[in-house]
């Protein structure tokens, strides 16, 4: 989520609505919303860049409430930027537009600031993917060129000297920030009095913006081309919103911004099959007419500033918050038969619940190098296309597992007592029956309790032979058999366990397979 902070005032003045409206409306939309004195702070979805401005919220709120879906669009004009060679192999794309007659405040600057690191942060990828520059019209002068950096010199935001991309890059904060992101080459914008914007690291003193603009020029740069152009269609209807008017700016002998937004079909019958509804094609319609959509019951015409919306799925979310997740009634789903719990299982849960352990469930991908680390790779099967290292092998044993249970929540009071049944690999697929329990007098005698209560439920005859594990103090850990079979281990954890888990007070566990349980 990304925190938004708008002036109260702001918005009921822009959307005309009170303020209690104005919340109901933004937690219907999807945006909790808390007031913090004349301040909303608005948790808005990544996938909603077009409402990191109080504009953008604004437009929502007004066309949630019936208004009319505005219409956009960009006048032509003579502005021109030239695009150099080998800027394709640097930062492919740049796309600019031109919005005069901005209504222009202290407030609204801020906003805009707000809206163009939000944009960086989020879509932009902390300005790798995409990176926002606006500047003062009235100091630059067209055309404009996008090249290839050399020696340009120049004089950065917040600094009083010229300084070359060398310099910028080591001594500007900015530089040392993002600097990575423009090795080991970089782009400049440069008009005929030199460079007004270093992207993706910093803009030219020269065209800041303040209060007294009214006249600005947007550019935005990047490495994916739909994200560069979805990102200035937002930040110009942004500034439209505040009474600009919009102009195109010619590059590459297209122009740019294309303000038309994409046309889809509405497939009404799968939406309906989604949702669980009856909606006529005007309801549908009018669903989303109230997300900003024009649609006339058989095409939706996305709005340009809508870069989420990418296929049928996106348009029948925006139906169903039209419609109102309040208006859907909940019901239960049909199902195919019933079940019935095993009445060995039964038993295990009823032993362990009586005893006061809580069931968990973790996942059976595991964190390969923590496994090894606790003494459980041997045998292990690794994930060949894993996205990410915590889950890149499939656990050989369930108590990692509950171990992690106990350090997340290690805040909620001792004792914690947990327990799991669930699949491992060793080899093979070997179902298993782990529990634990921490706090300051869990140890040996209290797990063993444990044990030998389950065991007596379940009728099975056991003894303990004294082994090694090292996930367990020496001396302090046995072997479970029963009929001369190895059927589980248990034992109190090592200190170097625990601090593995950041955990700071005595566990023991238990791990048996469940299939010499019946």
């Amino acid at each position: 989520m990304a925190v938004v902070a708008v002036d109260g005032s702001v918005i009921e003045r822009l959307c005309g609505r009170k303020r209690a409206k104005i919340i109901e409306g933004l937690g219907e939309i999807g945006m909790p919303t808390e007031e913090e004195g004349n301040t909303l702070m608005m948790e808005v979805t990544p996938n909603r860049p077009d409402l990191f401005s109080a504009e953008g919220i604004a437009r929502a709120l007004k066309a949630y409430y019936g208004g009319e879906p505005r219409q956009y669009r960009a006048e032509q004009s003579d502005y021109v930027l030239r695009v150099g060679k080998g800027t394709e192999k640097v930062r492919p794309f740049v796309r600019c537009s031109v919005v005069l007659g901005v209504g222009m405040d202290d407030e609204f600057v801020a906003d805009l600031m707000q809206m163009q690191e939000k944009l960086h942060d989020t879509v932009g990828r902390k300005r790798k993917k995409v990176a926002v520059g606006i500047h003062d019209l009235a100091k630059v002068k067209f055309p404009l060129e996008y090249v290839v950096a050399s020696k340009e010199r120049f004089v950065p935001l917040e600094f009083t000297e010229k300084m070359g991309v060398p310099e910028i890059l080591e001594g500007h904060p900015k530089g040392r920030q993002y600097g990575h992101l423009a090795k080991p080459k970089a782009v400049v914008i440069s008009d005929e009095k030199g460079v007004i914007s270093f992207p993706p690291i910093i803009n030219s003193e020269r065209t800041r913006v303040t209060k007294k603009s009214r006249d600005l020029l947007v550019d935005v740069t990047g490495t994916h081309r739909e994200t560069v152009e979805g990102v200035l269609n937002m930040v110009t209807i942004a500034l439209a919103d505040r009474g600009g008017k919009i102009f195109e700016v010619e590059i590459g002998g297209k122009r740019y911004p294309d303000l038309d937004g994409k046309a889809m079909p509405l497939d009404l019958e799968g939406a309906n099959r989604v949702l669980g509804l009856s909606l006529s094609r005007e309801d549908a319609a009018a669903c989303l007419r109230r997300m900003g959509h024009a649609c006339d019951g058989k095409t939706v015409r996305v709005p340009a500033y809508r870069v989420d919306i990418i296929s049928f799925i996106d348009l029948v979310e925006d139906i169903a918050i039209g419609y109102g997740y309040g208006n859907f009634e909940p019901e239960l789903p049909p199902l195919p038969g019933t079940g019935r719990i095993s009445a060995s299982r039964g038993l295990i849960d009823q032993a362990m619940c009586g005893m006061g352990f809580v069931e968990v469930k973790n996942y059976i991908l595991a964190d390969g190098k923590l496994m090894e680390r606790l003494g459980k790779g041997k045998g292990i099967m690794k994930i060949c296309n894993s996205r990410t290292v915590e889950f890149d092998v499939i656990r050989t044993c369930l108590a990692p597992g509950l171990l992690a249970d106990f350090a997340t929540n290690k805040t909620k009071g001792l004792p914690q007592k947990f327990y799991e049944v669930g699949v491992a690999y060793e080899g093979e697929e070997r179902g298993k029956l782990c529990f634990a329990e921490a706090g300051v007098s869990a140890g040996l005698s209290t797990i063993q309790e444990s044990l030998q209560a389950l065991l007596k439920e379940m009728k099975v005859g056991y003894r303990l032979v004294e082994g090694k594990d090292e996930m367990f103090i020496e001396g302090r850990c046995f072997i479970v058999e029963s009929e001369g079979k190895k059927i589980g281990v248990i034992g109190e954890i090592h200190p170097k366990t625990l601090e593995e888990f950041g955990l700071e007070y005595p566990a023991a566990l238990c791990e048996i397979e469940v299939k010499y349980l019946w």
